[in-house]
């Protein structure tokens, strides 16, 4: 596959790679009881999802064990709350497989009247397709808070814009400690604005249910400038997850950015689609993971290890000082390293 035919993702619209939040968090939805019949073929779903594809295949036989020999038990007959059932599946399923994406959820199909309705505004576009604050620091030091990878087509004009305006700053801070995750082209494509126009191998992503890994190379061609030689510095915490801890990762192995924070959340799979199961109920079942061309692994269930760690209240501040250590060493320009200096021992003093 050539680099720039590795951008276009072939797969149904309804891609979402990275997606589930490691808290499964999901919209309010009125609970409703349920029959045997709906429990069991809840479970039959779920089986079915698992085996065609889950990406890992030898934790996806211990979990349709589990489910079996769980539904043979009548550990689930007591359960007549459709909000709790999905709830216990999904607990059981990642206590099994430690996996943060896998989820089950208490989704009732649309009626023909509400899936009629249209927004004014799209829901990304009110958001910003994840870009919720660019300011300029002490020092001219760019801070970018980025809290979700939004999708190429939609967000790429938006992320351009932002991104080219990066140019103006001597060292950047991208701050992913809000960032629960999204699509991985849109992290290839936020990554090309770091680096020269020559394509840069960033990432892969290996669909078991096809057999198949995808190649994710930075973008020779963006619109704008580029920040490729600019100090970088990404923020992470626990709740950097997913797409955001692959940004993360991809750029720490590439020497690229210094990664500031705790420890991420620990997410490398991802899947296209959210599965029916039936009228009352989806899953999210992954069938693909993220892996680094360098290291030949990801981060699953273990995270992204920063190379300064520091509590996140904390991670903001120890990011600004180091930009402006490494701006110290490298200005050449008598009076501005003075203020530099200046800068640094007023915010280390707390001023």
């Amino acid at each position: 596959m050539s680099r720039a035919s590795s951008m276009r993702l072939t797969a149904a619209k309804c891609l979402l790679l990275f997606l589930v939040l490691p808290g499964g968090a999901q919209e309010t939805t009125p609970d409703q009881p349920i029959s045997a019949t709906i429990r069991a073929d809840v479970i039959q779903g779920l089986v079915s999802g698992i085996e065609a594809g889950y990406v890992v295949p030898e934790t996806g036989t211990i979990a349709v064990q589990y489910l079996r020999t769980a539904q043979a038990s009548g550990a689930f007959d007591s359960i007549a709350s459709a909000s709790q059932f999905a709830e216990l599946l999904t607990s059981e399923l990642r206590s099994i497989t430690r996996d943060k994406h896998l989820a089950v959820y208490f989704s009732p199909e649309a009626r023909s009247s509400e899936t009629s309705q249209t927004r004014s505004v799209p829901p990304h576009e009110r958001f910003n397709f994840g870009f919720e604050k660019i300011e300029r620091l002490r020092g001219n030091v760019g801070y970018l808070d980025l809290r979700s990878f939004a999708d190429l087509d939609e967000g790429k004009e938006t992320a351009s814009t932002l991104l080219s305006g990066l140019a103006n700053f001597d060292a950047i801070i991208i701050d992913l400690r809000q960032n629960g995750g999204g699509n991985t082209p849109m992290v290839a494509y936020v990554a090309s604005y770091f680096f020269p126009a020559k394509p840069v191998h960033l990432t892969d992503m290996f669909w078991r249910d096809q057999n198949r890994t995808i190649e994710l190379w930075t973008s020779e061609n963006v619109v704008g400038r580029r920040s490729d030689g600019q100090p970088l510095i990404i923020l992470v915490g626990p709740s950097t997850f997913s797409a955001a801890e692959d940004f993360a990762y991809s750029m720490q192995q590439l020497k690229r950015a210094t990664v500031v924070g705790e420890k991420t959340g620990g997410g490398a799979h991802m899947g296209r689609c959210l599965q029916r199961l039936s009228p009352l109920f989806t899953a999210f079942i992954p069938t693909g993971m993220s892996v680094n061309p360098i290291t030949k692994r990801n981060w699953e269930a273990v995270g992204v290890e920063p190379d300064v760690t520091v509590s996140p209240d904390r991670a903001l501040l120890e990011a600004h000082m180091l930009a402006l250590r490494k701006l110290v060493e490298r200005e050449t320009d008598q009076d501005w390293r003075g203020g530099l200096r200046r800068s640094l021992t007023e915010i280390s003093a707390g001023k």
